[in-house]
């Protein structure tokens, strides 16, 4: 297969180098920083090219340098023209922008993927096994898990640097525990004008977490330390089990602690982003959409609401939802409408009486011009009967929160 590269960060690179490594050729590269493995970079206003189907066979989107909203509107566009698409994630820091991709995405049903190490290289299987294992009755089982709980030693604590792992570790999170739809945030932030202020904002922050298995999650920014990875902890009745990750985001050894005593092994999985790779082609060949862009939409939808759960201080419900261009266009026109009933009536009714200090009866006629335009309005409603296909699935309602 041919790939693009747009834009260019740690995960879209390994990503190309992956596709290249695998015997596929990267035949078009911009936005990336000077890189030059994959050979002479374009113009990054060259990118509309990308829309030729003959030009590649699929795109790998990163960061890159460009502005989150012209990647945006650039991914927004490769998805109408149902050109295959790898991300980087999390690829925007707006979950809005991941919402206008998804409408996108919905009404092209292209195939659209994100890549993240830390849920490729996790050892899921047991994972999942241990969460199962309620009923074991030998030496080594942890017993019924009591708790879930996920440590992110970070140097930079910023906002945007803790948010950014958190997207990735929660997906990770999401998936083992399955369906997360509760998120309480707390901790400490650092006061305005205090030394690393904008470094440390969320130094202390923790955020919990619940779903259908009602079993407490707990997600946790520390400080650096000797052991830079991510530990994510399964804890039983009688023992339990961590996986240890790098900085990278990549599964490297579990630790099993049990009233059998303690084992550690190495976890020996193929390199994630040759994963990620081998998957987008075989579902380019199958002609399959296994998009995941719903999980990580979903997943973006968490990291959301920890600010908004920091400033409630309260739990805050995430429920699943779709934006298409029907529900906008409802959302639109009862915004209209409304704006419509509370300006209308008195607009008239001053329209009324001018006239008839100017000696020209109107005031008769106002209650029939009012009649007259809400009809006009309310025949606009079947608009989307006429352009949207009958039977398409208009997706979920709005977030709570």
């Amino acid at each position: 297969m041919k790939f693009a590269l747009l834009g260019a960060d740690a995960d879209a690179l390994s990503l190309a180098t992956a596709a290249a490594a695998a015997g596929h050729h990267v035949a078009w590269v911009a936005d990336a920083a000077g890189d030059s493995s994959f050979g002479e970079p374009h113009p990054l206003g060259q990118w509309e090219d990308l829309l030729d189907g003959e030009l590649v066979d699929a795109v790998i989107v990163g960061r890159g340098a460009a502005d989150s909203q012209v990647r945006c509107r650039q991914l927004q566009e490769l998805v109408k023209q149902g050109r295959p698409v790898l991300t980087s994630f999390p690829l925007f820091d707006s979950v809005l922008s991941f919402f206008e991709v998804d409408m996108a995405r919905g009404e092209s049903r292209s195939l659209l993927r994100h890549y993240n190490p830390v849920l490729s290289s996790a050892p899921l299987d047991a994972l999942r096994a241990a969460l199962a294992e309620h009923d074991a009755a030998s030496v080594d089982a942890l017993g019924p898990i009591e708790q879930v709980l996920c440590e992110r030693p970070l140097e930079d604590r910023s906002q945007g640097s803790v948010q950014w792992h958190f997207a990735r570790d929660a997906e990770l999170l999401d998936v083992v525990v399955g369906g997360l739809d509760r998120v309480g945030a707390h901790g400490a932030q650092a006061p305005a004008g205090a030394p690393d202020g904008a470094t440390q904002a969320y130094a202390g922050l923790s955020v919990q977490l619940s779903g259908r298995r009602n079993l407490p999650v707990r997600w946790s920014v520390l400080p650096p330390h000797a052991d830079a990875g991510m530990r994510l902890t399964l804890v039983g009745a009688r023992g339990r089990m961590t996986v240890v990750f790098d900085e990278a985001g990549v599964a490297q050894r579990m630790i099993r602690q049990t009233t059998a005593g303690q084992s550690e092994s190495p976890i020996a999985t193929q390199a994630p982003a040759a994963t990620a790779i081998a998957a987008l082609v075989d579902a380019v060949a199958a002609g399959r959409d296994d998009s995941t862009w719903a999980s990580a939409l979903h997943v973006m939808e968490l990291t959301d609401s920890i600010e908004i759960s920091l400033r409630r201080g309260r739990m805050i419900d995430v429920h699943g939802q779709q934006l298409t261009e029907q529900l906008a266009f409802r959302g639109t026109m009862a915004a209209v409408g409304c704006a419509l009933l509370a300006v209308l009536p008195p607009l008239l009714l001053l329209i009324g009486w001018a006239a008839g200090l100017l000696g020209i009866e109107l005031a008769d006629y106002w209650p029939h011009a009012l009649l007259g335009l809400l009809a006009a309005f309310l025949g606009l409603q079947v608009l989307p009967k006429l352009i949207y296909p009958a039977g398409r699935d208009d997706g979920g309602a709005s977030s709570e929160k």
